[in-house]
């Protein structure tokens, strides 16, 4: 399903939407802002974001900069590798894995991360 929503366009060319309407806005009146189409789950990513008002814009960076240094530091892969595992065999990165396994129909093998070769 696909969603129609109003922006600003510069905020159509930077690609990081902080304000939206539903419908087209009443002080559109030099025809700034542009209707763009988005997923379901971008819409629901803009619904669950906190909200900002005007006088915040400034700390929004700021506010954006630590969500995505947070993401970061919280990868997947990490956590899933140390999920099963003893706190004193955890590791803090991706580097730190010593080897990914694949299962090719009944045969298992290993390789390091970014290598092609399998063992």
């Amino acid at each position: 399903m696909k969603i129609h929503i109003w922006i600003h366009k510069s905020e159509a060319i930077s690609g990081k939407i902080r304000n939206y309407s539903l419908t087209r806005p009443y002080q559109d009146r030099n025809d700034e802002w542009v209707e763009v189409q988005i997923s379901s789950d971008e819409f629901a990513k803009l619904e669950d974001r906190p909200k900002i008002s005007s006088k915040s814009i400034e700390n929004y960076a700021h506010l954006e900069e630590s969500i995505t240094k947070t993401k970061k530091e919280e990868d997947w892969l990490v956590e899933q590798y140390n999920r099963n595992r003893l706190e004193e065999d955890w590791i803090k990165n991706r580097a730190d894995i010593p080897f990914i396994y694949e299962r090719v129909g009944e045969d298992v093998y290993r390789r390091r991360e970014g290598d092609s070769v399998r063992e």
